[in-house]
């Protein structure tokens, strides 16, 4: 039974929904109704509920209820109130609820901070008919009628996370097939649960907190000492990250903060310069690549290393200290393990989470699995493992870097010397013990490390990345796909960003973009409406100019529009020829060069202006131009709280100009 909860201090609601039904049921606890008691025997012969953030706030609410039945709404709402704020996402949940809770948001990740996802923004990126925020600011007193409008939001939000299950069915099957019990875990808390419970089977102990070290971990504990170099930059690299410092203290509020030290100063990266690349280095990552560049008729190899960070961990003999070398043992049987299912299936899958969510918790004090050292010889080995297989592959005369990042480098490989190239890689893979895969990219778009599109030699399909994806996580802004593939379709089959969106028109979901507004702010249109929570909109010569109102500032909302500014530099103009220099200089020159008689010889200076492309006005500063631009040339927005799916009169100046901005010119 999928349910919901609406709090205020006059009128409390609880909505039900079936998962196999259609029918809302909302009971009221209000000065109109007292539906107390039927609520309470409703609940009790519920067997499973289902919700959004249930585990964090309606479950203890309603657990709440069921103790304290007689609880009007104003007492409902003060506890309500206890639950909402506060940093500890699990200060109150109820761990063994009296009925088993399924929480969406929980097994989405949402609970994660960098993930955190509302309800509301799942409508726009389900595509939903309708985007409906909370019509009442919190802790209002409600009219009747008021009442009667919270009741359609409350269904409205039943149906909303209905619709969200349906679309959550394979991770929901995942779960059941391996262990219900485990039904609210993350895909990394899925695979981390089942890598506890193989070590538990071994007669392992676990703990939470893992191994603290309250001295910290240098750099140097930790690297392999086989891991030496013969480029001077590998070599200085390697000296510079010997002496970091990472240390886990634990403050006054019970939490643990990490800092990062070298020679007593904070530390974030170490960059240099190694084959033709900038090269990063921080304890979290590496990364390197070519910028802005189009890579076509060449051979382009994408080397990755296969479930790398595991690897260095089991064939290395990294482990937590408190889990003992059988941890190892047992890593190193589950990835073996794996290999026997296919790709796709259950098994094959809950292998590759436990694989994949180990390494990463050895850096969080919340897991059983922590240990500062293992996780630090983890990531940092395998940073300068990747980087000893570059310098081994830089070897081969012509080739060429294009990017390295966490787990594997991609080369152009010259004419003839693919052979070269795979006799070094399995040179490397027989000495580090870490399997290699391989494939070829015919073409590469490379706007940087993280935004790019590869296109497979052998299928023809393309990898995208970054600004380039246009099918995006849950969790994600789902604004505007049509910018993404317009670009897409302009770098990589040469359709111009204009003819692809005209021919892509037809109904407006990819066109539809999202404004997430805090508490404190507010949307004012040019029409003097204003629009709170999250707002859906299209850009539109039809619509209004918009403003975000927040507490300290103001922000034209797609300010300057498709307006753009040149800047005409300063200019010396000779007042006996009227020729034109750049510089005074260059115009002290011309007067002797051509014998104009100094002490007639003039000039005239003329100021650098900043030309709107716009309307060709020129302004004495670029803030003047900045300033004209937001007040006559911004974007116009039409709201689409409400859309079904129908063409819309979009501004195509605004979405070719977007799209034109990821595009990258084949030079």
């Amino acid at each position: 039974m999928l349910y919901d909860l609406e709090t205020f201090p006059n009128c409390f609601l609880a909505g039900f929904l079936p998962v196999d039904g259609d029918e809302v049921r909302i009971f009221e606890i209000s000065d109109r109704k007292r539906e107390n008691n039927a609520l309470w025997h409703y609940v009790a012969g519920l067997s499973r509920m289902i919700g959004f953030n249930n585990m964090s706030f309606d479950w203890p609410v309603m657990d709440f209820f069921m103790r304290n039945s007689d609880s009007d709404a104003s007492k409902l709402y003060a506890v309500a109130m206890t639950l909402i704020g506060g940093d500890d996402r699990n200060a109150n949940v109820i761990w063994r609820p009296e009925i088993p809770q399924i929480d969406l948001f929980r097994m989405h990740h949402f609970d994660n901070p960098a993930r955190s996802t509302s309800l509301k923004k799942l409508e726009f990126n389900m595509r939903s008919e309708l985007v409906q925020s909370l019509p009442f600011e919190n802790g209002m007193h409600l009219s009747w009628a008021e009442m009667d409008v919270l009741r359609e939001y409350n269904a409205h939000d039943l149906r909303q996370t209905k619709k969200f299950w349906g679309l959550s069915a394979p991770m929901i099957e995942l779960r059941e097939a391996i262990n219900p019990k485990w039904i609210n875990q993350s895909d990394t808390g899925l695979g981390r649960k089942f890598f506890e419970q193989r070590l538990e089977e071994l007669g392992i102990a676990l703990k939470k907190g893992g191994t603290f070290r309250p001295e910290g971990v240098y750099l140097d504990e930790v690297i392999f000492p086989y891991l030496q170099f013969k480029t001077p930059a590998l070599q200085e690299a390697r000296r510079v990250m010997e002496r970091v410092h990472v240390l886990d203290q634990v403050q006054e509020d019970g939490k643990t903060k990490r800092f990062v030290t070298r020679e007593g100063e904070p530390f974030k990266s170490h960059s240099f310069e190694f084959a033709g690349l900038t090269v990063t280095m921080g304890i979290g990552g590496l990364h390197a690549s070519m910028e802005s560049v189009v890579l076509t008729d060449c051979d382009i190899e994408d080397i990755d290393a296969t479930s790398f960070y595991p690897t260095v961990s089991i064939v290395n003999r990294i482990y937590p200290e408190h889990l003992g070398e059988e941890f190892c043992d047992l890593y190193g049987g589950l990835k073996t393990e794996r290999l026997k299912f296919a790709k796709g299936t259950s098994p094959n899958e809950i292998l590759k989470r436990a694989l994949n969510s180990v390494f990463g918790s050895g850096g969080s004090d919340y897991t059983c699995f922590y240990d500062l050292k293992y996780f630090l010889g983890t990531t940092i080995n395998g940073q300068f493992l990747l980087l000893s297989l570059t310098e081994l592959l830089i070897t081969v005369p012509g080739l060429r870097v294009v990017q390295i990042n966490t787990d594997g480098i991609t080369v152009i490989i010259p004419d003839g010397q693919r052979p070269q190239v795979k006799y070094l890689c399995d040179l490397w893979a027989k000495a580090t013990r870490i399997d290699l895969e391989f494939n070829t990219y015919s073409r590469m778009w490379l706007r940087d490390v993280n935004n790019y599109i590869a296109e497979y030699k052998e299928t023809g399909k393309r990898k995208r990345k970054g600004c380039y994806e246009s099918v995006r996580g849950w969790h994600q802004n789902q604004s505007m796909p049509i910018v993404a593939r317009a670009a897409e379709a302009c770098m990589c089959d040469g359709v111009d960003v204009e003819d692809y969106i005209s021919a892509n028109d037809a109904c407006g979901w990819d066109f539809m973009l999202r404004l997430d507004l805090s508490r404190e702010s507010h949307l004012l249109l040019g029409d003097g409406q204003k629009m709170y929570g999250v707002t859906r909109y299209y850009v539109s010569e039809e619509g209004h100019t918009a403003t975000k109102i927040m507490p300290n500032t103001t922000t034209r909302i797609h300010g300057k529009g498709h307006a753009d500014v040149v800047k005409e530099p300063v200019t010396w103009t000779c007042q006996v020829c009227g020729k034109v220099f750049p510089t005074k200089t260059a115009w002290t020159q011309h007067v002797k060069d051509v014998l104009h008689n100094k002490k007639e010889a003039t000039v005239k200076q003329k100021p650098a202006a900043w030309k709107c492309s716009a309307c060709g006005k020129v302004f004495p500063t670029k803030g003047a131009w900045s300033e004209h631009a937001d007040a006559e040339h911004a974007s116009k927005i039409v709201l689409a709280q409400e859309y079904h799916g129908e063409a819309i009169d979009y501004d195509m100046r605004f979405y070719a100009n977007e799209a034109r901005k990821l595009v990258i010119e084949n030079d």
